[in-house]
């Protein structure tokens, strides 16, 4: 029988093999960074407009009339959709409110401390300008646009621009529209792709649209590769690397494996290059579970080609001997979303140390996290959980310290600060402009022969 999922042993992978699911090694960004997305960038930087009506009109076959969708373009699609839709848009409602709940008690405070005399402190400036790429293509992303914008506005984000692929028709999907203007969005610009990031990094000047301080949101790998080559230009910030997505599931005897599956079937229904990967140390489950895989991609019609590729290419069912063995492994693979079906499920989640997101117990699937519950779904994908965390009210501020030291406090610094310079063979500039400011100080801790003082 054709095993669409293998179910391995995890010990039994040698370390090649281990490492190169960890490293998720369809996912090298080198070929495309320097094929496609670097002379992309040299052309949209040096040319401008003319390069990027091209640049979509290869890609896209259109360049959007209009380009941007303004705030009462918006509305009035907003208008529309509630009139056809009243159900789907009292769903959105209901989500935003917990977002915004969620997302309200996230917000920060300035911090000011006393520390050797001195007022110390830092303060949190939020961002004039964000771009939040929404992609369009395979599915639409309504979701996303709440999940972006939201956070941002509360964080006080002066002006939000969503990015956004134009459908078939030549224009964002009305739904994209509608929730758009509910989350607050300012703007919605037509563009997809990774020129679209480019152009959210440098700004377009024809129509009057600043460089964004920051530039964040799912995409595929072009767009995550565009987004990688933005920051290394230090043309805006970026959330993390977010490219396809990605789900383990830690699961013991007590897993409902219908359940299981169906976690799994969701986030490889993404794209063709997601990941799912059960961990479970009970072998009876994990047979159970790819009978219900194989039960559903039969079942199914919409999709389920982009779903059974990605169980073939990247769906892994590794039995393991106990729980810390699933845990070493979570955290080497840090994945996007995590999800703990389990008896001990607190407890293992205070001992999880890399994870995006992460649901615990037979009632919280992804999905709840990706549409509804208020936590958010723009989350590091590729392992980027190690080091960077997911969308947040935080994500939106420049935290900048400050002091102010007083005459006595500098005074008692002085000595150290003198030693520490000289050690660092800069004292004479860096303690000199401490010293300058103590004419007794001066000869007692100038050592050696000073200068003309």
């Amino acid at each position: 029988m054709d095993e669409i999922i293998p179910i391995i042993e995890l010990e039994s992978l040698s370390q090649k093999e281990r490492k190169k699911i960890i490293a998720r090694s369809h996912l090298d960004l080198d070929q495309i960074l320097e094929e496609v997305i670097r002379p992309m960038a040299r052309d949209i930087e040096e040319r401008g407009f003319a390069a990027l009506r091209e640049i979509s009109l290869r890609y896209d076959r259109f360049f959007p009339s209009p380009l941007v969708l303004t705030r009462e373009d918006l509305r009035i699609a907003y208008s529309h959709y509630k009139q056809k839709f009243p159900h789907e848009i009292k769903a959105f409602l209901e989500a935003l409110e917990n977002i915004k709940a969620f997302h309200e008690a996230q917000k920060l405070t300035p911090v000011r401390v006393n520390v050797a005399q001195n007022s110390l402190g830092f303060t949190f400036i939020p961002f004039d300008h964000v771009a939040l790429y929404v992609p369009g293509g395979k599915a639409l992303y309504p979701s996303t646009v709440l999940m972006g914008v939201v956070p941002a506005k509360i964080a006080g984000v002066a002006e939000v621009s969503v990015f956004s692929p134009p459908s078939e028709t030549g224009v964002v999907s009305e739904v994209v529209q509608a929730v758009a203007y509910l989350a607050g969005a300012d703007r919605i610009v037509q563009l997809g792709g990774a020129q679209a990031i480019i152009a959210a990094a440098l700004g377009i000047e024809e129509i009057s649209l600043a460089a964004a301080d920051f530039v964040y949101g799912p995409g595929n790998i072009y767009v995550a590769a565009a987004k990688v080559y933005a920051f290394s230009r230090l043309w805006c910030g970026i959330d993390s690397f977010a490219g396809p997505s990605e789900v383990i599931i830690i699961a013991d005897s007590s897993a409902n494996p219908h359940y299981v599956a169906h976690d799994l079937l969701a986030q490889a229904e993404h794209d063709e290059q997601a990941s799912a990967i059960l961990l479970t140390n009970d072998r009876q489950l994990a047979q159970a579970c790819l009978e219900e895989i194989r039960k559903a991609l039969a079942e199914r019609g919409e999709r389920s080609h982009i779903t059974e590729k990605a169980i073939r290419n990247n769906g892994k069912i590794f039995l393991v001997k106990d729980l810390n063995e699933a845990l070493d492994f979570v955290h080497e693979y840090a994945p996007e979303h995590l999800e703990i079906m389990a008896e001990n499920d607190m407890e293992i989640l205070s001992r999880v140390r890399a994870a995006g997101s992460i649901f615990l117990g037979p009632y919280s699937p992804v999905a709840a996290g990706d549409y509804y519950t208020g936590t958010n779904h723009i989350l590091p994908t590729g392992g980027a959980c190690r080091f960077a965390s997911g969308v947040s009210t935080h994500t939106f501020y420049r935290r900048i310290s400050w002091q102010k030291v007083s005459e006595a406090g500098l005074r008692q610094a002085a000595p150290a600060i003198a030693l520490m310079s000289r050690v660092e063979g800069l004292f004479a500039e860096h303690g000199y402009s401490v010293l300058a400011r103590f004419d007794d100080l001066k000869k007692e801790l100038w050592y050696g022969n000073p200068p003309s003082l």
